[in-house]
């Protein structure tokens, strides 16, 4: 833990400890974090890590990539130019440790799966994060018979170069396996990245084009968009244009520190 004079309050949060931490593009990666204490939560919810610095409890959300049945947390983390949590924090190393709050918030994808729908999820970069993490449950759930899918689930994932997709084999790997799910990476930047064999272009630009090839109607498909405020106002915007209803479309902001 970074050395401060501070004293963090127990009864609001409890220690993380980094055990493991996987490095992508600059400045981005995922860490899996242990915590001394049940955190309970569910697909969609985030939590608060916090970081003690001078005499400041500097504190931020985010999001769970882990299902709530994994033994460790796994999160989905981009540094901030300049930010206050993720500079320090893209800093740390396996085995240092944290302040967390107690307890996880969030209500995106609460609703989800919707019964007898199909999904369309869409997300730039790190805003995969609670889809993985629903996936991942939905996954258990279909191995037990507690579960099965309605229509096709469909992951539209937006980054501005391929090396952004930090779980691009994980979700290949379920393509290839299920036929009721498509994972469907796009890059805005493909100058940058001329070997990319996938889609190109911004995720609202191809979001009804594939809501079309896959045939996800409005009544019988449900949207879950995550990721910065203009790419979820754009994708909702595509969506009502193809008469999909207020109610169907769901959404969770990402905003910069």
């Amino acid at each position: 833990m970074i050395e401060s004079a501070l004293t963090v309050d127990s009864t609001k949060f409890g220690t993380a400890r980094i055990v493991s931490r996987r490095d992508f593009a600059e400045g981005l990666w995922v860490m899996r974090i242990a915590t001394d204490f049940d955190l309970g939560y569910r697909p969609g919810q985030y939590c608060t890590l916090a970081l003690p610095i001078g005499d400041r409890l500097i504190e931020r959300p985010y999001s769970i990539c882990s299902s709530p049945e994994e033994g460790e947390i796994e999160l989905f983390i981009e540094r901030v130019p300049e930010g206050e949590l993720t500079v320090p924090l893209h800093r740390l190393e396996v085995g240092a440790e944290m302040p967390v709050r107690r307890r996880c918030k969030g209500l995106f994808l609460k609703e989800a799966p919707v019964e007898g729908q199909a999904h369309i999820f869409v997300a730039t970069v790190t805003g995969i994060a609670p889809f993985v993490s629903c996936i991942r449950t939905l996954l258990r759930r279909l191995d037990r018979g507690e579960w099965s899918p309605a229509g096709r689930v469909v992951l539209l994932h937006g980054a501005s170069v391929s090396s952004e997709f930090g779980y691009l084999d994980e979700m290949g790997a379920l393509t290839e396996k299920f036929d009721w799910f498509e994972y469907v990476p796009t890059i805005s930047r493909p100058w940058l990245d001329p070997e990319w064999p996938g889609e190109r272009g911004r995720v609202e630009d191809v979001v009804r084009k594939y809501a079309d090839r896959l045939e996800l109607r409005p009544g019988s498909a449900s949207a879950f968009i995550c990721g910065n405020p203009q790419m979820i106002d754009n994708v909702k915007g595509a969506l009502r244009r193809g008469g999909f209803e207020a109610a169907a479309v769901h959404e969770e902001q990402y905003w910069p520190e």
